[in-house]
């Protein structure tokens, strides 16, 4: 079972507009070498990602299933959306598909209380496994002002998956090294802590951060941000995973940001065919850790 571990769906209402401009940013650096000019201030007025077209790129890259997480920007630029709608709207699409789709919570912690209603909510409704982070919207994983919070989603027996690395318009990359997350991997030993993208540009934090805990794991996704340009670059990075944490990275598209540039059936080819490992290996980061991590 090949399992993609960080795919989001959204639509266009459901995201700030800054954060549409973030997303478009690899699409103006293609514009140099693909027919197509892309003005990143000028805000497309359709921008979505939905299950149908998620399971059409799950069926052209050989994929079974796909863990679904939902963003929380709201604190930083609101939406037309609010945060509780968009993750209702995710739940409901996925209940159509749940023999393809894991959807997560998408909340962001600084919303203190109405966050732990959120957690208690879709977990209780909608049985959802796991919550998806991302600190670059200004707030540091060691802050003790979110102890209640990681309490609830340890008691709930969720997987928390953050964002790590690279952050672009109004968010701040300073909260986004691995490093943070230390002192959540040891006082929530039973809770499994997902680090997205290999930890960006702190590959070094993450990789250290699998060898040292036990519940600490990470994905691999946007690594084929090195391709199709340098995929010597994109191969040596799934060596290094081989090498130093092979039942630990899952695979990973970050679905649906590099479809035009790099689509995600070309990505799931490149894991299979390098020999940049094992079958063995090359099983466990396609689908044999996320599974592990789930339960399932």
């Amino acid at each position: 079972m090949i399992i993609d571990g960080h795919v989001h769906l959204w639509l266009r209402d459901h995201l700030p507009d800054n954060m549409v401009r973030m997303y478009l940013e690899p699409l103006q650096a293609l514009k140099g070498v693909m027919d197509w000019e892309v003005d990143i201030d000028d805000v497309w007025p359709e921008y979505g990602a939905t299950v149908p077209k998620l399971l059409e790129m799950l069926d052209a890259s050989g994929v079974d299933m796909a863990v679904v997480l939902p963003i929380d920007f709201n604190l930083v630029e609101q939406a037309r959306i609010g945060i509780e709608e968009y993750n209702t709207w995710v739940f409901e699409s996925c209940a159509e598909h749940p023999d393809r789709t894991i959807p997560f919570i998408g909340v962001d912690p600084q919303r203190g209380e109405p966050a732990l209603r959120m957690l208690d909510h879709f977990a209780s409704k909608y049985d959802a496994r796991g919550v998806k982070v991302y600190p670059p919207t200004g707030w540091y994983p060691n802050d003790e002002r979110f102890r209640a919070f990681f309490d609830r989603v340890d008691d709930l027996g969720l997987v928390m998956v953050t964002h790590a690395g690279a952050a672009w318009t109004s968010l701040d990359e300073k909260y986004a090294e691995p490093r943070f997350w230390e002192e959540f991997l040891e006082r929530y030993p039973d809770t499994n802590l997902v680090i997205a993208h290999l930890g960006g540009k702190w590959r070094s934090q993450a990789l250290e951060l699998c060898e040292r805990y036990p519940n600490c794991y990470a994905d691999c996704s946007a690594l084929q941000g090195w391709l199709p340009s340098d995929p010597a670059t994109a191969e040596s990075r799934l060596r290094e995973i081989a090498e130093r944490v092979p039942d630990k990275v899952s695979f990973g598209t970050d679905y649906p940001l590099f479809e035009l540039g790099y689509p995600s059936s070309m990505w799931v080819d490149f894991v299979k065919d390098r020999p940049w490992a094992d079958e063995d290996v090359k099983a466990k980061l396609l689908g044999g850790t996320m599974r592990k991590v789930l339960g399932i």
